[in-house]
């Protein structure tokens, strides 16, 4: 190897195990979420602490931005679980159907659904809807991005429809609107993420319990 194609690679991982990576398998929505908003935050403190580098922002805006998207997705499929476990029948919920519906890019359209599911378990308020200020952030967010093509490429739309994903120049204060990112797409991942699934292992253990006294003897 000569020393113009060394200075190509990667550093080698200093042991060999940690040179495998483990793909498929037992991987979901949030699991893939977790890895975007970890490349996310890595590429944002790069950008804080070796100083502005404008190459950077919109990937890193796309990282957090598809976490989120993908955050939303696995709490909209987990919220329909719960539905369905419920007995709710006014929607079709099966696994084909809601891959139907969770077939878009949309963050408002993934952040509706939520809403109603939510409000549908009959959680309480107001934990039966994602709270005001991550609410407004996600229409924001939804206004910068709505189809998931803003921040993934330099133009948008298709052929003759096709425009400048950002056709004038803006100078703005990128660390606080990616720090507002990077709190809600942590708040999502972790925060919501651990309150469904609470509920979620609560309503299976309740049904466990009522099937048990069912079968008991009298």
């Amino acid at each position: 190897m000569d020393k113009e194609e060394e200075l190509l690679n990667l550093p080698r991982p200093r042991w060999p195990l940690h040179e495998v990576a483990v793909l498929g398998g037992d991987e979901d929505d949030l699991t893939i979420a977790g890895g975007y908003l970890e490349v996310a935050e890595i590429a944002a403190r790069h950008w804080i602490e070796r100083g502005p580098n404008d190459g950077l922002p919109i990937p890193i805006l796309y990282n957090y931005r598809h976490s989120i998207e993908l955050s939303l997705k696995w709490l909209i499929r987990l919220t329909a679980r719960c539905l369905v476990r419920g007995g709710y029948t006014k929607e079709n919920l099966s696994s084909d159907a809601l891959n139907k519906k969770l077939h878009t890019h949309n963050i408002k359209k993934l952040t509706d659904r939520l809403n109603r599911y939510m409000d549908l378990l009959g959680l309480p308020e107001p934990n039966n809807r994602i709270d005001d200020a991550s609410q407004n952030l996600l229409t924001w967010l939804d206004s910068e991005d709505e189809t998931g093509e803003t921040y993934r490429y330099a133009t948008v739309g298709h052929g003759l429809n096709s425009t400048p994903a950002r056709p004038h120049q803006v100078n703005l204060n990128f660390y606080e609107q990616v720090n507002e990112l990077h709190k809600l797409a942590h708040l999502l991942y972790g925060g919501y993420s651990g309150y469904l699934d609470s509920f979620e292992e609560n309503q299976i253990e309740y049904f466990a319990d009522l099937r048990h006294e069912e079968q008991e003897p009298w």
